[in-house]
């Protein structure tokens, strides 16, 4: 189980890759990623 502290770097790394990605692929996959993330940690769908 990981910390708060650890969900919120991970999620910092993802919006940074996310902001500097240069494709369309990888901007939706990186939204992916936040959208399932926030549905692991609070269980709603974002």
């Amino acid at each position: 189980m990981k910390t708060e502290t650890e969900i919120a770097e991970y999620r910092k790394k993802i919006e940074e890759k996310l902001v500097k990605s240069e494709s369309m692929d990888a901007m939706k996959y990186y939204q992916g990623v936040l959208r399932c993330l926030e549905w692991v940690v609070t269980g709603q769908d974002v």
